[in-house]
């Protein structure tokens, strides 16, 4: 008995701290990287009202442009100062611009226009037309730029500078390497220019206009991005630039074009009420659900919280399994030890000794042997948990870690023929939240009350259930049962 008590109370020291510390850093990511939800809009391409046909000074065709419901800053607002539970909101967007007046770090674009412009070949274009194409990369708008998945996922660090907040107006963040190469520093103006590919024109690709920004924050990646030639530049993360949404707003303004949100987040303090907090959203009848719906947001933590929550099922399943298997065989020996007590029993029964007052010997007894179980098994788990915890956890989550291409790797695949996977590992940027490497599992006083309180009440399951339907019988009926 004292056997299975010990591993039982060890098993289940352990499978719950190790269960516990999966749920606490579960929370813990949630509420870090973003327990949100965004709404969207959802564009009925077939109705001819939510479109139409636009003329752009400078280019040959007209452009179908959207003019349906939108989401904007004004709507976003609204929703997050109305409905309680919303702690707060982010707002942005994303719009190719070109910096030809600078130098981008080199990628694809560089090595098709001088290869093209130095070898015959048959193309449906002048490889002039496409020219400015190389400068062409990714400004990203924010209302607050710690809050941009770069930066959020830990790709991006801040060296120099500040954030960009919700007061700035023409602001923008560049990375170091960016403003080396250009010989920018903090104060100096980036001109960002509008190219004509992002209203669908044909070649060759022009400025429709530009837009002045201040440098108020420079950044540098945390890992190494393998640029090759066969990087788009615009992939190049070290050329992209963060600006406010200020920037977004008059960028879309130089085509006529209404500033649309790609981003519109809605913060949730307590993740367990997400769910309660959408619904009240959708509850909202001053908005038609026909144009709009609305996401839980949780793309970018996604992948570091699944081997984490796979490990919680486990563990809750292991625990179920070892206390359901426990409590079995402690009956059962508790069944056989009382088999051979019969005569002791029923001695004490015939003396007229109550069957309360045997009840409570017993219990007595078998409460010694689980204590002594108890603090031997609390003390291994205090010494093996971490050790446990960090196995288990690494069984779960291996393979977990993002894959980050290095030149090599890219060129092995290259020569291998594998062209479509060339340009997606040329990316080569983190898409998300890295999981915990390790967990710190230890046994806390809660989990070890919990056990504790856990062990009387098995204890005295098991004995009352055992001893029950012999002290129901009389004296000499369980003395005549006695072999």
């Amino acid at each position: 008995m004292f056997g299975i008590l010990f591993f039982l109370l060890f098993f289940m020291l352990v499978f719950i701290s190790v269960y516990n510390i999966s749920k606490e850093n579960i929370s813990a990511i949630e509420k870090t990287y973003g327990t949100s939800f965004s709404i969207g809009i959802t564009p009925d391409k077939n109705d001819m009202n939510q479109w139409e046909d636009r003329v752009i000074e400078g280019l040959d065709s007209s452009i179908r442009a959207y003019i349906g419901p939108n989401v904007d800053e004004a709507l976003v607002r609204r929703i997050s100062e109305g409905v309680d539970g919303i702690t707060d909101y982010e707002i942005g967007s994303r719009a190719n611009v070109m910096l030809y007046e600078y130098e981008l770090i080199p990628g694809y674009q560089v090595w098709s226009y001088d290869y093209f412009s130095t070898h015959e070949h048959q193309l449906l274009y002048d490889p002039e037309d496409t020219k400015n194409l190389m400068y062409v990369t990714w400004s990203y708008h924010a209302k607050n730029s710690y809050r941009f998945e770069q930066f959020y996922n830990g790709a991006f660090r801040l060296t120099q500078g500040r954030h960009i907040t919700p007061e700035d107006t023409f602001k923008c963040i560049v990375s170091e390497s960016f403003a080396e190469r250009n010989d920018l520093q903090l104060g100096d103006i980036v001109k960002l220019d509008f190219p004509s590919t992002n209203v669908w024109a044909k070649y060759p690709i022009e400025s429709l206009g530009a837009v002045k920004t201040e440098i108020v924050g420079l950044f540098e990646m945390t890992y190494q991005q393998a640029a090759t030639q066969y990087t788009n530049e615009q992939d190049i993360l070290e050329n992209w630039a963060i600006t406010d949404n200020e920037t977004g707003r008059a960028l879309d303004d130089l085509c006529g074009e209404p500033y649309y949100l790609s981003t519109s987040q809605f913060f949730v303090e307590n993740p367990a009420e997400l769910d309660e907090v959408m619904e009240k959203v959708r509850q909202l009848d001053w908005i038609d659900w026909k144009y709009y719906e609305l996401v839980r947001d949780d793309a970018l933590y996604s992948k570091a919280v699944k081997p984490l929550r796979t490990l919680k099922i486990i563990m809750a399943v292991c625990l179920v399994v070892i206390v359901t298997s426990g409590v079995l065989l402690l009956m059962l020996v508790i069944l056989h030890s009382m088999k051979r007590r019969k005569r002791e029993a029923g001695i004490l029964m015939s003396l007229g000794i109550t069957g309360k007052e045997i009840r409570k010997q017993f219990l007595g007894e078998h409460l010694a042997i689980g204590l002594v179980a108890f603090f031997l098994a609390l003390i291994v788990s205090l010494a093996v948990t971490p050790g446990i915890g960090n196995q288990i956890y690494g069984a779960v989550n291996r393979g977990g870690e993002q894959k980050v291409y290095t030149e090599k790797e890219i060129e092995a695949a290259i020569a291998r023929g594998e062209n479509s996977k060339v340009a997606e590992m040329a990316k080569n940027q983190r898409t998300g939240v890295e999981p915990p490497k390790e967990l710190t599992t230890k046994v806390e006083v809660k989990t070890t009350l919990l056990v504790f309180a856990m062990m009387l009440l098995i204890v005295y399951y098991s004995v009352n259930e055992v001893i029950k339907k012999t002290l129901e019988l009389e004296p000499i009926r369980v003395l005549s049962m006695i072999e």
